[in-house]
This record gives C-alpha cells, structure tokens and sequence, in this order.
C-alpha cells in the first residue's frame, strides 16, 4: 500500500520547518512562509515520480508529532535517505519564486533557435576547401 502526500503531512510540517526555519536578517523565508507544503513539494514530487516513492517512505517513518529536538532528528537520518529529502525540500524551496527573488536569480531566458545558417557556412566552406592537413604517422 502506498502513501500519500496527506498521510505524512503532519511529518512535513515539522520536518520543513528544521530544515529551512527561514532567516530574517538574511532576508530568507522559512519553507513553511513560501508555501512548499502547500503547492511547491507536491509540485516537485510529480516533477520526479522516480525518486517520490523513496521520499513517501522515508518521511513515513519519522513521527508526525514534533520532537523535542527536531533538528537533531533530522540529522540522525541516514546520509542516503537524507540525500532523497533534501533533495525534495531544499528543490521546493529553492523553486519559490520569492526565494529565487531574494537571491538575486532572475529565471530562465530562453535562448532563441534561429541559427544563421550561412554564417556557419562561411565558417565551414575553408575548412572543407582546404583538405586533409595531417599526415599519418
């Protein structure tokens, strides 16, 4: 039987929160303030439907109650599993797009794909032209 995103929400909610508790002098919200539990986690994991199961599961595991310490928690999960959550939290986060604001990152471009052909062309044809221009040893 496999989980679901509303079965481990209460373990998000504290979970995000020790990871990414947001910084006031630096500008930076938590997780919690730019909504990654609501739409940017969910949005990751159908982003990744390889590596979700593996984050269901991991996150399952950890109690839906708050630790005392939930900083300590998180840093007794295993390496390996603690690679597959921070992937997803800290990729959520970072996809927010007051986040990205607040760090300086402007998005995307599209780059245009209109190449001059002819340009090219007139780059290539002397190259052709001239040969062969190694002598094999």
């Amino acid at each position: 039987m496999s989980t679901t995103y509303e079965e481990i929400r209460a373990q998000l909610g504290w979970l995000c929160d020790a990871m990414i508790p947001g910084d006031r002098e630096l500008g930076m919200p938590s997780a919690r303030a730019v909504g990654v539990l609501e739409t940017l986690l969910p949005r990751a994991l159908k982003a990744r439907p390889d590596l979700a199961p593996r984050f269901y599961e991991i996150v399952s595991r950890l109690p839906a109650e708050k630790p005392r310490d939930p900083l300590a928690f998180v840093n007794a999960i295993p390496v390996e599993e603690m690679d597959v959550v921070g992937r997803f939290v800290a990729g959520a986060y970072f996809s927010g797009e007051e986040v990205s604001k607040n760090l300086g990152f402007t998005g995307f471009q599209a780059l245009p794909m209109n190449p001059d052909y002819d340009e090219i062309m007139e780059t290539v044809e002397p190259i052709i032209a001239r040969g062969p221009c190694y002598v094999k040893v």
